[in-house]
C-alpha cells in the first residue's frame, strides 16, 4: 500500500481480516474493507490499492463504499480493490450506502483455478470485463441473475473493457463459473443504518488529525 501522510490515511481504507475458528472456515480467508472517496487531486500520482491475496485459499471479502464528508466534492478518485487466489475461489459482496452515489470503484478478481460469485449493489453502472468471456459463456460457465440481466438491458451494466470516469469497473479473471447478482433494497438499508455509526467515528478522527496537524505546524514555525 502507498504510504499516506496523517490527515490523507484518515480518508484510507480500514480492514480486518477474521480468524479462522472452525475447520471448514481454516479454508477461507474473511476481509471486510470499507472505503471512503478521496479527492483527485489528493492522491495525485499516488495509487492507493486494497490487495488480498491467497495462495491455496477461498477468499471472502465485503467491500463497501462510503459516502465523502459533507466538506468533500466530486470528483473523486476510483477506489481500488484487487483479490487473487491461486487454488481458491473467490465470493465478493460489495455495497455501495446512502450518499456514495459518486464514490466510484474498479475492482480485479483473479481466481485462477475456481470459481467467481460477485454481489453487487443496486446502483452499480459501469463495465464488468471478463477473460475469455465468449469462451466462458459458450462453456455456459457465466451465470447472471434476473436483475442484473434486466440492468444490463436498461445499459447501466455493459460487458466491455471501456470505462467512463463516472463509470464502476470490474476485471474478472476465473477459471471456473462465474456468477453475479444484484443486491437488495433491504440489504443496503441495513449498511446504511451502519454507515451513520462509521462516519461519527470518522469525523472524530479527522478533527483530531486537524488538531494535531495545527499543533504541530505552529510548533515548526516558532
Amino acid at each position: 500500500m502507498s504510504r499516506l501522510s496523517p490527515p490523507l490515511s484518515l480518508l484510507s481504507n480500514l480492514s480486518a481480516v477474521s480468524a479462522s475458528t472452525t475447520t471448514e472456515e481454516e479454508d477461507t480467508v474473511f476481509v471486510t474493507e470499507q472505503f471512503l472517496p478521496r479527492k483527485q487531486d489528493a492522491v495525485f500520482g499516488d495509487q492507493f490499492v486494497f490487495q488480498t491475496a491467497a495462495t491455496n485459499k477461498h477468499i471472502h471479502a465485503k467491500l463497501v463504499m462510503l459516502p465523502p464528508f459533507p466538506t468533500d466534492s466530486p470528483p473523486f478518485a476510483k477506489s481500488v480493490a484487487y483479490l487473487c487466489s491461486r487454488s481458491g475461489s473467490i465470493k465478493v459482496e460489495l455495497f455501495r450506502t446512502v450518499g456514495a452515489e459518486n464514490h466510484f470503484f474498479r475492482l480485479y478478481i483473479f481466481a485462477c483455478a475456481a470459481g467467481v460469485k460477485i454481489t453487487l449493489p443496486r446502483s452499480f453502472r459501469g463495465i464488468v470485463s471478463i477473460n475469455d468471456y465468449e469462451g466462458l459463456r459458450a462453456r455456459r460457465q457465466i451465470r447472471c441473475a434476473r436483475a442484473f440481466n434486466e440492468r444490463m438491458r436498461r445499459g447501466f451494466i455493459r460487458i466491455s473493457s471501456c470505462a467512463l470516469e463516472n463509470d464502476d469497473e470490474i476485471f474478472i479473471h476465473a477459471e471456473g463459473k462465474i456468477e453475479l447478482k444484484l443486491r437488495t433494497d433491504a440489504d443496503d438499508r441495513v449498511w446504511s443504518r451502519m454507515d451513520r455509526g462509521m462516519r461519527t467515528i470518522f469525523q472524530r478522527r479527522l478533527g483530531s488529525a486537524r488538531l494535531l496537524n495545527s499543533v504541530l505546524g505552529t510548533a515548526g514555525s516558532s
